[in-house]
């Protein structure tokens, strides 16, 4: 989903810095004894909008070749005390990717999969298309331990490792081949809870747990600061009674059987198997940013975000102004401006557009005292 999130606010490491003067993004240093409350919204899709899937579809979506989307919706609560940090989060992640033979194949079954199932001459009305979806939601909450590393007073490392208890999964995978003599697909979804795809939910909710890891970097000599963070590397969650719904589709729905007659089968067949156990993978990404201080004023700097191979920058500007800071950024992928400002113990910011039915949805507060 590509929409640059803010990803602004920073906490701050000398004594006599504040929010207002010295705002620097991504800032994982801070004040000693001081307690934090934070609540990050990062939703980004190389083209479609938030609520695609959640509209009638009279003519496909705007959409590309290769898909892609990411949300992140978490809010964390901690203390700071001297080097650590300790404290509790609930987190929402999503990322999805969808290739132009996936939509067309939804919208030719009307996003309604009993739909999908009696059309086994749909690869006549989609043409010569590969068909591949892959998409993952994890609901988790729990508590983490951060490790803030001084080499000296320019280079900082910070080792964050979180406790994870899901309560929440949709897990699929799908994959096909559309020609003009066949079709030929097959998907496997996991779900915790409620099924988007069959609509059924007869089943009890289903727990996880796993951890993640994540690790900082942050240069930084008072005119020059660079931040680089890799985000749930080598991280999962285990789930122990999930429901997997696996179906095959072939079109080839004419089979000669050993009695030398033709026979008939479904262009779907499928089954569920409840009790399931997964190792699900938590969605990885990276962030970098530098800030140039210009003079006492101005700051110059940009932001970049990757996920699943896209990217997105934002440059920006950063104004001081009485006593608080103001941030004016533009991420050229979507072309969408991102505000902020930083006060002395609270930092704020927000995209241009912020709705549902955008590609970008971005907003953040930080709170200290």
């Amino acid at each position: 989903m590509q929409k640059v999130g803010l990803s602004c606010a920073a906490l701050l490491f000398a004594p006599l810095s504040l929010f207002g003067n010295t705002f620097l993004e991504n800032d994982f240093r801070d004040y000693n004894a001081t307690y934090h409350f934070q609540a990050h919204l990062d939703a980004k899709s190389n083209k479609l909008a938030f609520n695609t899937f959640e509209q009638e579809w009279i003519d496909p979506p705007p959409h590309k070749e290769e898909n892609r989307a990411f949300g992140n919706l978490s809010f964390s609560a901690f203390i700071s005390l001297e080097s650590w940090r300790i404290g509790a989060f609930n987190q929402k992640i999503s990322q999805i990717f969808v290739n132009d033979g996936f939509i067309q194949t939804w919208h030719r079954a009307e996003k309604d999969f009993w739909i999908l199932l009696g059309m086994s001459d749909i690869n006549q009305q989609i043409g010569n298309v590969p068909i591949e979806g892959d998409g993952v939601y994890i609901s988790s909450s729990g508590l983490f331990l951060q490790k803030v590393l001084s080499m000296d007073s320019k280079n900082h490392f910070a080792i964050k490792t979180k406790l994870h208890i899901a309560d929440d999964l949709q897990s699929i995978k799908a994959s096909g081949l559309s020609t003009d003599e066949k079709f030929e697909g097959s998907f496997d979804y996991y779900y915790a809870e409620k099924n988007f795809i069959s609509k059924r939910s007869d089943r009890d909710d289903s727990k996880g747990l796993g951890y993640s890891v994540d690790v900082e970097y942050i240069y930084d000599d008072d005119t020059f600061y660079f931040y680089l963070g890799a985000f749930n590397l080598h991280s999962f969650i285990y789930y122990k009674d999930v429901t997997l719904m696996h179906y095959d589709f072939d079109s080839e729905t004419i089979y000669v059987g050993e009695d030398g007659y033709n026979h008939y089968k479904p262009f779907g067949v499928g089954y569920y198997k409840e009790n399931s156990t997964l190792k699900q993978k938590i969605p990885h990404f990276y962030k970098s940013s530098f800030n140039y201080v210009y003079n006492d004023q101005i700051s110059l700097g940009n932001n970049l975000d990757l996920y699943d191979g896209v990217y997105y920058n934002e440059p920006y500007v950063n104004v001081k102004i009485g006593n608080g800071r103001y941030k004016v950024g533009c991420v050229i992928e979507n072309q969408e401006f991102v505000f902020g400002a930083y006060f002395k113990n609270l930092a704020l910011g927000i995209s241009n557009s912020f709705g549902l039915g955008n590609d970008m949805i971005a907003a953040d507060v930080k709170l200290r005292f």
